[in-house]
């Protein structure tokens, strides 16, 4: 049905319009204004405004996803099959900083090898890396020529870290574990130090890097949810918001994620003919692959219990004193215990050469078998100092450890539930439905339990609080079908490729491949899943977007 429009209505426009004021839209929108102070620019964003700082606080980021409604959409998937037919909990951000603002801050890029091709195309820094205390230079050490210190993104490291921490990383570094003092340095294999979009016990979002000064060309409205992309013909002139039509006079830009971005052109009439015929949507143009290819990261939790006073969690975490009193603190002065407890992380991303001795390994083609052997590419990743399982009782002192599951392929997709956008899409990541993820999930568990048996750390254990019955292949996959769940890094519903691939979905520009000024610039294009965590490739899909669009009005 057509809106009626007033004539003041049809007035409002922009040269452009930015959907989604996440990770990349935050960036995207925040560049192009301030380079092309030609253009009047209109970010949009269904949430808010975010700036509640007690969700700031990095010693509760494993909490923050909880915010819901405010923070957080709340999704969840289909029944998974090959997770026991479990729902999966998909949080994604809402509000301005998207998934930065409920994420849990760890900041990895992944092997060079796999997105150099876009690195390349950015000449600004994106980060100020903070160097970490001369005490901690032994442990974390990041090479100064391999990362920005001028950008708007603080990338840190918690100043103080909690009892246990060194003690851990020695023991690994005892277990044959290889060091890695840099993360980020492209090749991300070995135990190292987890920097994190965090500085001085804060949280840092793409909002607060990016948006915490807006040019007076950006315009900045939240709470509005968009529910279709306009087009006259195939050319995309605007988007309809509740009760009005806001006009681009250049371009429509989708920046909302890789959930929500494939939802709104579902609803705006492009993707699968099929799909939206069943919707009875008027096809603008069919896109077989929009909504399609989607891959995620799945994880289980391990968590060890050890003796009591292995570290001081218990005792902080069950005070409620203590953490009023912490809270308090924080909110005065950025100091006190909530800048140290939850705030240091070891990351470990290692390779399981079991998987590479396979029968699922050898099925693969063989190119991939080739980019799977490479010394930089990881299988799994292990994360430690996370939160415990609930199985553990919350007076013990634990060690948890998130394995996480790298290279998946299994391919799920985003599809819609409704003609209503209010309404959630359907979400479907078919985790471990692909074999060869089945093997990397049994290998890399078995890996991390043979680890934790190792005398240097399994000197302060005292059982296993959450982890398989055994260390069959059927003991632990079934624990990973039990307990697996998602990283919430989706990627690849509106994937780039080559023009004439029947799965390119935008080109290198970004733009939709068969339509006139409609552009998608978020983690939904990334034609791979980095073995890492995502935020950092959406700020640089952002910034390599940004460069495009100011090359081009400039």
């Amino acid at each position: 049905m057509e809106l009626l429009l007033d004539a003041h209505q049809l007035d409002e426009s922009y040269d452009v319009i930015v959907v989604g004021g996440g990770t990349s839209g935050s960036v995207l929108a925040s560049r192009l204004a301030a380079e092309c102070k030609n253009l009047q620019i209109l970010l949009v964003e269904a949430g808010g405004a975010n700036t509640d700082a007690s969700k700031q606080i990095l010693g509760k980021r494993y909490s923050t996803f909880k915010t819901r409604p405010g923070y957080n959409w709340g999704y969840q998937t289909v029944p998974q099959q090959a997770l026991h037919d479990r729902i999966i909990d998909y949080s994604k951000g809402k509000g301005l900083g998207g998934g930065t603002a409920i994420n849990f801050c760890c900041y990895t890029k992944g092997s060079s090898g796999e997105y150099d091709r876009w690195a390349q195309l950015v000449d600004d820094d994106i980060e100020n890396y903070h160097q970490p205390s001369a005490d901690q230079l032994q442990y974390v050490n990041p090479s100064g020529n391999l990362h920005g210190h001028s950008g708007p993104l603080d990338i840190g490291f918690s100043d103080t870290w909690e009892r246990g921490f060194v003690e851990f990383l020695e023991a690994a570094y005892a277990s044959d574990l290889p060091k890695n003092l840099d993360v980020n340095s492209g090749n991300p294999v070995g135990i190292a130090v987890n920097a994190m979009t965090g500085y001085r016990g804060q949280r840092i979002t793409a909002s607060s890097a990016y948006l915490s000064e807006v040019p007076p060309n950006l315009t900045i409205k939240t709470d509005t949810t968009v529910e279709r992309v306009v087009f006259e013909a195939d050319k995309a002139v605007g988007i309809d918001v509740p009760g009005r039509r806001i006009f681009a006079k250049k371009e429509v830009i989708l920046s909302a994620g890789a959930v929500e971005s494939p939802k709104l052109l579902l609803l705006s009439g492009i993707g699968p003919k099929s799909d939206l015929d069943e919707h009875r949507i008027k096809v603008v143009r069919d896109i077989p692959d929009i909504g399609k290819g989607l891959r995620d990261h799945c994880f289980t939790l391990i968590t060890i219990v050890q003796k009591p006073r292995t570290n001081d969690r218990p005792v902080f975490f069950n005070d409620p004193d203590a953490l009023k009193a912490a809270q308090g603190q924080w909110m005065t002065d950025h100091t006190g215990p909530l800048t140290v407890f939850q705030c240091a992380q070891t990351i470990s991303f290692l390779i399981a050469e079991a998987v590479f001795q396979s029968r699922e390994f050898e099925d693969l083609e063989k190119v991939l078998q080739v980019e799977l052997r490479k010394d930089s590419i990881p299988t799994y990743e292990m994360l430690s100092h996370t939160r415990a399982s609930p199985k553990v009782p919350p007076e013990d002192c634990y060690l948890s450890f998130v394995v996480a599951f790298m290279n998946p392929q299994s391919k799920g997709e985003i599809t819609l539930s409704s003609i209503d956008p209010f309404k959630p899409p359907l979400i479907d990541p078919q985790f471990l439905s692909h074999p060869f993820d089945r093997r990397v999930a049994i290998e890399a568990v078995r890996d991390v339990l043979d680890l934790l048996d190792k005398p240097e750390i399994a000197k302060d254990t005292v059982r296993l609080g959450a982890g398989p019955s055994g260390r069959s292949d059927e003991e632990i996959l079934d624990y990973v079908k039990e307990t697996g769940t998602s990283m919430w890094h989706s990627v690849g519903t509106v994937k780039m490729g080559r023009i004439g691939d029947p799965e390119t979905c935008v080109d290198k520009n970004f733009r939709v491949v068969g339509v006139q000024g409609l552009r998608v610039v978020d983690a939904s294009v990334a034609p791979l899943i980095p073995s890492a965590h995502t935020q950092a490739a959406a700020f640089l899909i952002g910034e390599v977007a940004a460069e495009k669009l100011i090359a081009e009005y400039s």
